[in-house]
């Protein structure tokens, strides 16, 4: 810890906990927090850092997912489906959430819902938050955090998201996208090994397209049958068991390029690897979001 002024001040939040279950959320926020310290470039900055926590005691646990029928008046007023998204976990009640967070100092949010339903949610400069028991809760967290804590963009675009598709191709303002309209001044230039890496950067992506349309279908049955959540992690884990395996055997593995297929958007925009947890539910950030991230650190802290 260190004095607010010198340091990046980092605010987790409880919703939906119970005064009961005050010790449930202060293992689920260590949890989180040794999980953020695990991924790089946070990792390397944990000293840069300090970490506040606040639950305000709910009523009755969870939040409301208005989608299944279930209401619930939890303190900060976090709610799944936000803009029509069974997964998008959001507060339209800043009021309260600022209320609460005004016992603390901060300068980034973190609401952790005590829900097991998979879900969360970012916006840059405002807050972030996930469903704090899903399996896949800490990759949530990270790359939802992401999203909050330095603008990243979603490099993901198979899947059903609450944004309708630009008109317009424009140059993504994110530090972690690019529409290419320009490959000799590409934002991330420097990072390119540009002798053996080609811009725009091949990959296998129909085979990507068609395993992962198999996957959405598999998953929207999922949630239309309300089957248990335990079968939409299983099916998650398999999905990130065959990515894992398909990413490795890409010839342009672990290099800085720019592959198509970003921002919601299977053509006309491109992420910088192929693999990053803002693309896939792996653990890791790729080399441009560490950058941006590290940009934001050394923005709010003074070691």
């Amino acid at each position: 810890m260190g004095e607010p002024a010198a340091k990046v001040d980092f605010l987790i939040l409880g919703d939906g906990y119970t005064a009961a279950a005050t010790k449930k959320f202060e293992a689920d926020a260590r949890r989180m927090v040794e999980t953020l310290f695990a991924v790089s470039p946070f990792k390397e900055h944990r000293q840069d850092f300090n970490v506040w926590a606040l639950c305000p005691p709910a009523a009755e646990p969870g939040i409301s997912r208005p989608s299944t029928g279930i209401y619930r008046d939890s303190p900060l007023g976090a709610t799944y489906d936000a803009f029509g998204s069974e997964r998008y976990v959001l507060t339209f009640d800043n009021r309260s959430l600022r209320k609460v967070a005004a016992f603390a100092p901060y300068e980034f949010i973190e609401i952790l819902a005590n829900n097991q339903t998979y879900g969360g949610g970012g916006i840059f400069n405002l807050y972030s938050t996930v469903a704090a028991d899903n399996a896949f809760a800490n990759y949530v967290f990270v790359h939802e955090f992401g999203h909050h804590f330095a603008g990243l963009a979603d490099e993901y675009y198979t899947s059903a998201v609450a944004y309708a598709p630009a008109t317009t191709l424009v140059e993504p303002w994110e530090p972690n996208a690019t529409a290419l309209l320009d490959p000799d001044h590409l934002k991330w230039r420097d990072l390119v090994s540009s002798d053996v890496t080609p811009i725009p950067t091949p990959w296998q992506k129909e085979v990507f397209e068609n395993y992962s349309r198999e996957i959405q279908k598999r998953r929207a049955q999922l949630r239309k049958d309300r089957r248990p959540e335990s079968e939409m992690e299983a099916l998650f884990r398999e999905e990130l068991e065959h990515e894992r395996a398909t990413f490795a055997r890409e010839k342009y593995a672990g290099r800085v390029g720019a592959f198509e297929g970003a921002m919601y958007e299977a053509r006309g925009y491109y992420r910088p690897e192929i693999d990053c947890i803002m693309f896939m539910r792996t653990n890791h950030f790729c080399a441009v979001c560490r950058r941006a991230i590290e940009r934001i650190i050394n923005l709010y802290s003074h070691s």
